[in-house]
This record gives structure tokens, sequence and C-alpha cells, in this order.
């Protein structure tokens, strides 16, 4: 009877969520690496291309670059089969070149040929780790990204990328290295954003309420950080700080969110205080988000509310319906994740 209760409650609470977080897709991985007009990366595509970029395959089997160009094209029209295929040969064909520690002052010359082949390989890696987190294939999206990083580290994008990665494939420690590597170099609140969650899937509460907190005063009022920075502050066992929370606006969904998880209140309250924040939009007009989305971000709003009121009865299922409910490589869904990794026996 009580599972049932939950279920319920979740259909509802998944309408007010929709509503106030509709504006903001499920955060998924970032691909921050641009393909246009490098190293003659093709225009868009259309048939005269597919067949000019085919027939430079079929004219030179050799030239790798020949395939990266049609992988890129194939890419774009997300026939990401074809273009995975394509990027796989493009690796193989490759020359193993030297890494930017080893070219050592060459480096700065991008003249040089040895200096070209590691921009050239690097993208190559870089491009095909892209494609495969499209195709749900993390590990070996990470595969890729370890062998981009270790030709040249100074890349932050791609640091940042594999560090966030790493968070969601649960290789907690390994992103904290990464979001370590880069914040030495300067501040940034999204990759604050992305340590403060590592910390905070590894259960680290205390650090991941410090980075978040830092991110928000970067970004105020943002209401995905406001939210994490709470939850952070209630897992810890720790008040709530009286600033950023009391200027939060009262009519924006992080304040609804943020007072149902603090109120010990039954299943229907907890309900109705998540709908209070469903005319929620940041230019006052209503816009609600996919079903599928919505009801991922329920649940999991709706199992961490059981955990940090309830004594966590009731949420390893609706971690476990999170778990299944939003996208592979979503950060709602390695939220879940590591929630039903925590709880295991």
């Amino acid at each position: 009877m009580k599972k049932m209760r939950i279920g319920a409650m979740a259909a509802s609470v998944a309408l007010a969520v929709g509503a106030f977080l509709g504006a903001q897709r499920l955060a998924l991985i970032p691909g921050p690496w641009s393909k246009s007009g490098l190293y003659g990366a093709p225009p868009r595509d259309g048939r005269t291309n597919q067949d000019s970029l085919s027939a430079a395959v079929a004219d030179n089997p050799n030239d790798y670059m020949a395939y990266y160009r049609r992988g890129i094209m194939f890419d774009r029209r997300r026939e990401y089969d074809k273009a995975l295929a394509d990027f796989d040969q493009a690796v193989r064909l490759s020359p193993a070149p030297l890494s930017l520690e080893a070219l050592g002052i060459r480096a700065r010359d991008s003249a040089d040929p040895e200096t070209h082949t590691l921009g050239l390989v690097f993208l190559i890696r870089t491009t095909r780790a892209e494609t495969l987190q499209k195709m749900n294939r993390p590990v070996e999206a990470l595969e890729d990204l370890d062998h981009a990083v270790a030709l040249d580290g100074t890349k932050i994008d791609v640091v940042y990328s594999r560090g966030m990665l790493r968070t969601i494939t649960g290789r907690y420690e390994d992103a904290i290295a990464d979001f370590d590597a880069i914040l030495r170099r300067r501040d940034n609140r999204d990759w604050l954003f992305g340590r403060g969650l590592a910390r905070y899937f590894n259960g680290d509460w205390k650090d991941a309420a410090a980075d978040l907190q830092e991110a928000l005063r970067r970004a105020p009022g943002n209401d995905t950080y406001l939210i994490w920075l709470a939850k952070a502050h209630l897992r810890a066992g720790i008040p709530l700080p009286t600033q950023p929370f009391a200027n939060v606006d009262r009519q924006s969904g992080a304040w609804a969110v943020i007072e149902a998880l603090m109120t010990d209140h039954n299943p229907a309250q907890f309900s109705a205080g998540v709908k209070a924040g469903a005319g929620y939009s940041a230019a006052g007009a209503r816009s609600a988000a996919g079903v599928g989305d919505a009801r991922c971000k329920a649940v999991l709003f709706l199992g961490e509310w059981l955990t940090i009121r309830k004594g966590g009865d009731g949420a390893r299922a609706m971690f476990a319906e999170a778990e299944n409910l939003c996208p592979p490589l979503s950060i709602e869904r390695a939220a879940a994740a590591a929630e039903l990794q925590r709880a295991a026996p």
C-alpha cells in the first residue's frame, strides 16, 4: 500500500517538476569540440558532398583524414554507426604522434610536421569520444579522452569533459582530480559545480557544499546550483546559511523544492509544496518539460526527500525508477546510481 502511495505521489510531483524545470534540459555531458572548418572538415552535408567525400576515401584509402572528414558528415546527419566506423578507421590509420611534453619547444611551431600531426590525432580522438557519448558508450569515450589528455593535457575543455564523464560513470576520485587540475589554473563556476557534483555523489557533503556555494556566488540565483547546495547542506546535517538562501525568489522553482525538502511533512504535503513552483519560469511564461524528463526528476526528488526526511524508507525504489527513467548520460541518472550504490547492502 505504501509503495502505491509513493508511486502516485511521484506521478503528481512530475507535473510540478516539469513546470519549474521545464526550461532546463536534463544535464548531459558536454561535447566542446567544434569541427567546423578544422583541417578541411566538410560543410553541411548533401548528396554531392557525400559522394565527393566517399570518392576521397576510395582514392586515398590510407588517408586517415579522409575517413575523419566523412565521419564528421555522418555524425552531423546522426548516422552515428557510420560515423564511428570512419573514426575507427581514422584512428587505425593515424600515426603515433609525439605528446606535447615530448615535443617541448617545437610544440609552439604550428608548421612543424610533428606538431601538426599531434593536433590531428588529438582532434580525431576527441571527436570519436563525442560520438561515442552520443551512442551511450561512455567507457569507450573515456578511453579516447584518456588518450587525448595524455597527448596534450593543456586543453582545459577536454579535461573538464573527462571530469564530467568520470563523474557520470562513478569514477568520483578521478573526476575530482581532473577538476582540481583545471581549477588550479583558474576559477570557473562550471568546473566548481562539476567538482561539487563529484564530491556530492561520493558522499563528501561538506566539500561539495563549499564548491557549490562558490559556484553560486559566481552565478547568483542559479536554480540548479541553489537546489544542489541545499541538498548538500541537508545531507551533511549543516544548517542552510542565511546567504544565499535569504534572497531566493519565493516564486521560483528552487524555493519550492528547497522548502519541500526541508519540511518534515507527509507525502501529500510534499507534493503540494513542489506544486507551489508550478508557475515558475524566469521570463514569467510557463513552459513544460517532456513527460519522461519530468518524471525522471520527480522520482529523483522524491527519493532524496525520503532519504533526507524519512530515514530512507521507500527511497531505494525511487532511485531505481529514476535510474531507469533518466537518460544514460544525465546528471540525474548519475545521482540515482550514486544513491543506489550508497544504499547497497
